[in-house]
């Protein structure tokens, strides 16, 4: 899986990972768009009963839609209890991030599992979770096997953003996204039994991640990245960042990406579209163009020809 901070990609789920836990890579994919906190998969997977999915689990919220026509039998082993599932079509599973998972397939013979896979990343849950509705303080249940109409019309359409021509601007799946991340914490979420407070930025840890940003801004830099100059996780990194700052780590790193595109357009003449784009960390110009326009309200060009 790869997770977007600003326009930015770290693999937060590597292809060596996909495959010894699936042993086969997603067949439809969304890594090729500029999706920000999500990330679509559409996998076709043979199992069979003597070699059962790998344990593990993921930083990510992890959503599975199933596919499968006839249902394919498995007992999921997920926080310490034991689910017996039939995947069939109109099926959903949920893993919380952190919980370790397995699965072991009972049918004798193979069997085909298709399914599409949604990983919600860990600042899209924090940015929910600054709501005054307190769903930061509580902690997501797995759920295997059920019917849920909202979550299967969201993925729906996702997969069919996969596919469109041309595509769909990475603004819809996003919004997706975060109603996908708010209809989990509502409906299926229990008072978190942790005692331990929140970790807090303190003055010296934004300090220290405002300088990061700002001494990094033109290179590929990932919310990990920063989130470690702070000594803290990626998720309580960003909700403590946009209680501190008002805004989320990725909207205040596109700000300073902008204005630093602004500086460059009015001194830098002579510099093109893809330069200024390179210099403020974006490789691909067109993505530049769009942040830009969402920010400015015009084009790098027309801000170009107005300054």
């Amino acid at each position: 899986m790869v997770a977007r901070q600003g326009s930015e990609y770290t693999r937060a789920m590597s292809k060596e990972e996909i495959l010894r836990i699936t042993s086969t890579l997603p067949y439809r994919t969304s890594c090729h768009l500029n999706w920000s906190g999500v990330e679509v998969h559409r996998y076709c997977v043979t199992h069979t009963h003597e070699v059962p999915l790998q344990e593990h689990s993921h930083a990510q919220l992890v959503v599975h839609i199933h596919h499968n026509d006839s249902p394919v039998r498995a007992e999921v082993y997920a926080a310490g209890k034991t689910f017996a599932a039939h995947f069939q079509n109109g099926c959903v599973s949920i893993e919380p991030p952190g919980v370790s998972v397995s699965v072991r397939f009972d049918d004798v013979r193979p069997v085909t599992n298709e399914a599409t896979v949604i990983f919600v990343d860990p600042f899209v849950l924090a940015e929910i979770g600054r709501t005054k509705s307190g769903v930061g303080n509580l902690d997501i249940l797995p759920q295997v096997n059920i019917r849920d109409s909202l979550i299967w019309e969201i993925a729906s359409a996702m997969e069919n953003a996969l596919v469109s021509v041309p595509p769909v601007p990475a603004i819809y799946a996003e919004s997706l996204a975060a109603t996908l991340a708010a209809h989990i914490l509502v409906n299926y979420t229990k008072p978190s039994s942790s005692h331990v407070r929140s970790a807090t930025l303190n003055k010296a840890q934004l300090q220290r991640s405002i300088e990061f940003i700002h001494e990094n801004l033109h290179r590929n830099l990932t919310l990990e990245e920063i989130a470690a100059v702070a000594n803290m996780s990626k998720y309580h990194f960003a909700k403590s960042f946009r209680q501190a700052m008002g805004m989320a780590p990725h909207h205040y790193l596109v700000d300073l990406r902008v204005a630093k595109a602004r500086k460059l357009l009015t001194l830098e003449k002579s510099m093109t579209l893809a330069e200024v784009a390179n210099a403020v960390g974006y490789s691909d110009k067109s993505h530049f163009i769009a942040q830009f326009f969402k920010v400015v309200g015009t084009t790098p060009h027309r801000y170009r020809q107005q300054v």
